[in-house]
């Protein structure tokens, strides 16, 4: 995603496959993740919620594959997506829906509360492990990559 003229103000479309997580950005300029659902939630979480140590794999696994990517963390705009799992993930169900990077760490938070053995911490969060995994994605994503937040939906073209 580095280009030269990208400014804060851009957004960004994500989209969290099996094995592999999308970014385009507004320019049409893709980068694709050698990670996605399947990868964490098929091979490596093996309990709902998942374990620490499962969470600490999968944590590692997201930045290896964040790092093979070339993707360098620069403040970016918003991310965007029309994943209705992701929606479920994030417990937003409406276009438009906004969520900051700060929000989507706190919800990260109660994930990583549930996975030391405290589950209360998840409240009415719903998290199955491809939920979690999702998840765990997008919190990667945002904290590495600098994107402000998350917005459901696709803006206009």
């Amino acid at each position: 995603m580095t280009r030269p003229d990208s400014t804060t103000h851009s957004t960004t479309r994500i989209v969290i496959g099996a094995h592999a997580t999308t970014l385009t950005d507004d320019t049409g300029f893709e980068s694709a993740i050698p990670v996605g659902v399947a990868d964490l939630a098929d091979r490596l979480f093996r309990h709902d919620p998942p374990t620490s140590l499962e969470m600490e794999q999968a944590i590692d696994r997201v930045e290896d594959a964040l790092e093979t990517s070339g993707l360098q963390r620069e403040e970016r705009g918003w991310l965007t997506t029309a994943e209705p799992l992701l929606y479920a993930a994030l417990a937003m169900w409406a276009d438009g829906d906004r969520m900051s990077r700060d929000e989507v760490e706190q919800w990260f938070q109660r994930l990583a509360s549930a996975s030391l053995g405290h589950p209360g911490a998840l409240g009415d969060l719903p998290l199955d492990r491809r939920a979690a995994a999702r998840l765990l994605i997008l919190r990667e994503c945002m904290h590495h990559l600098g994107f402000a937040g998350i917005m459901l939906g696709m803006p206009a073209a």
